[in-house]
C-alpha cells in the first residue's frame, strides 16, 4: 500500500511538472505573404484578405487588407498589412487605420495613449507608432508602421484584467523582423 501511494505521488508530481512546462504561448516565426517580414506569433495563425474602407479626411478610401490572426491564453493576436494607397502619405494611412482600430474597440482617440515605437534592430524604417487602450471591457495594444510601399499593424486584444497582456504584447511586437 505504501508503495502504491508513493507511486501515485510521483506520477502526480510528474504530471504537474509537465503541465507547468507546457507554454500557454507557443511562440513561432511566421512569414508574412511573399514579403520578407517575419512575425513572432504565439499560435498558428489563420489568414484572410478583405476589402476595408478607411476614413481619410472627409472621404472613404477602399483598400485590400491581408490579416493573420490567432488566439492564445484568451488573447487575440493579429498582424495585418495593406498597400499604401496612391495619393495618401504613410502618415495619413496610419492615422486612418488607427482611428478605425479605435472605433472597432469602442474607444475614442482621447481614450488612447500613444508613443513612438521602433522595430528593434532597424535604424530607419519609416513612420511607426504604438497605441494602448484600456476600457472597462477590454484592453488593446497596437503598433503601426510603414515599410516600403506597405502599411502594417500588429495588435493584441484581451480582457481588462489580463495582467499578462502587456508582457505578451512586448514579446509579440519585439518579434517583428524586417529584412
Amino acid at each position: 500500500m505504501k508503495r502504491y501511494v508513493m507511486r501515485s505521488i510521483i506520477w502526480f508530481i510528474l504530471a504537474l511538472t509537465l503541465v507547468a512546462c507546457s507554454p500557454a504561448l507557443n511562440w513561432r516565426q511566421v512569414s508574412v505573404d511573399a514579403s520578407d517580414v517575419m512575425v513572432l506569433m504565439p499560435c498558428k495563425p489563420d489568414q484572410a484578405t478583405r476589402t476595408v474602407a478607411l476614413r481619410v479626411v472627409n472621404h472613404d478610401v477602399e483598400t485590400s487588407l491581408s490579416l493573420y490572426g490567432c488566439e492564445a491564453s484568451q488573447m487575440q493576436f493579429t498582424f495585418g498589412h495593406m498597400n499604401a494607397q496612391q495619393g495618401l502619405s504613410a502618415e495619413e494611412s496610419i492615422r486612418a487605420w488607427r482611428l478605425a482600430g479605435l472605433a472597432a474597440a469602442n474607444a475614442k482617440p482621447g481614450d488612447a495613449t500613444s508613443q513612438n515605437w521602433a522595430i528593434k534592430g532597424v535604424s530607419d524604417h519609416g513612420l511607426s507608432a504604438r497605441t494602448h487602450v484600456l476600457t472597462d471591457a477590454h484592453q488593446v495594444q497596437w503598433v503601426w508602421f510603414a515599410y516600403g510601399n506597405k502599411i502594417y499593424q500588429a495588435a493584441v486584444y484581451g480582457k481588462t484584467k489580463d495582467k499578462g497582456l502587456p508582457e505578451a504584447a512586448e514579446t509579440y511586437f519585439s518579434g517583428i523582423k524586417l529584412p
